[in-house]
């Protein structure tokens, strides 16, 4: 019962994929009188109008996505190694600071960001879409590998010191290698909020060529007029999700071999 209840879910998961696949590879006509059946013949001319309409906004995507989310770690990383690891006065107030950011909505940060962002004149550019959302991930970063940071047994630390390294060293040869799982999850969490990210780059970015992914799409459909090319339409949005799918794969491999290595450990 378990598993047929585990199958359904995977089902209802897995059936908008199957539907916008499905659509992808159709016109209209087919989509409107065969809703359910193979497409015949397959349109795959669909794909080709997808990868030459959303190939300049996947790359967009891709430099401010990694972008944010790089800056993000390596501004968190030192951070959250400071709290955890060292024994300073400030550290646990300014940790608690760190820990109500989580509790202030993006909504009311928005309006301050675009303040701090035109007067920087850094509107319309790829830094303007890049650096306030990094700075909006430190929060939840830091937390996440602070708490992470926390289970790695202090001795390590004490024989790195007693040996002569400083804090670079600390973090670069015994942090960061302990704590690949971690930060799988982290950039897939950043990752994931970066390229749904709709609102900033529409209030940020009036050239077309700096539009991202899901302000690309929506303009898209208003500008090639897909309403009613939904197969073209599919086609892109199944071509936009390429790379979250392959960067989740590869993101999946360091996070399962953590936790199977934690699974052997006494």
């Amino acid at each position: 019962m378990r598993h047929l209840a585990l199958a359904l879910a995977a089902l209802a998961t897995l059936m908008p994929f199957f539907v916008m696949l499905l659509f992808s590879l159709k016109d209209f006509a087919q989509t409107s009188w065969s809703f359910w059946s193979p497409p015949s013949p397959w349109r795959w001319e669909n794909y080709g109008f997808a990868l030459k309409a959303s190939g300049a906004y996947v790359g967009n995507s891709l430099i401010v996505s990694a972008g944010a989310c790089s800056l993000a770690l390596l501004a968190a990383v030192p951070a959250a190694h400071a709290f955890s690891a060292l024994a300073a006065k400030w550290s646990s107030r300014a940790y608690a600071l760190v820990v109500a950011m989580l509790m202030v909505p993006n909504i009311l940060l928005l309006v301050p960001l675009f303040l701090v962002t035109r007067s920087l004149g850094l509107l319309d550019s790829y830094l303007g879409l890049i650096l306030p959302q990094a700075a909006g991930m430190l929060p939840v970063t830091i937390f996440l590998l602070k708490e992470s940071f926390d289970g790695i047994p202090r001795d390590l630390f004490d024989a790195a010191r007693i040996d002569g390294a400083g804090e670079a060293r600390v973090i670069a040869h015994i942090v960061v290698p302990m704590s690949m799982p971690i930060f799988s999850s982290v950039c897939i969490l950043n990752l994931l909020a970066s390229w749904n990210n709709y609102v900033w780059p529409l209030i940020t970015t009036q050239t077309p060529a700096l539009r991202t992914i899901p302000l690309g799409l929506a303009f898209l459909v208003t500008e090639q007029n897909l309403m009613f090319e939904p197969g073209k339409l599919m086609a892109t949005y199944a071509v936009a999700s390429v790379p979250l799918v392959v960067f989740f794969l590869i993101a999946m491999k360091p996070f399962v071999r953590g936790l199977a290595s934690g699974a052997l450990k006494e």
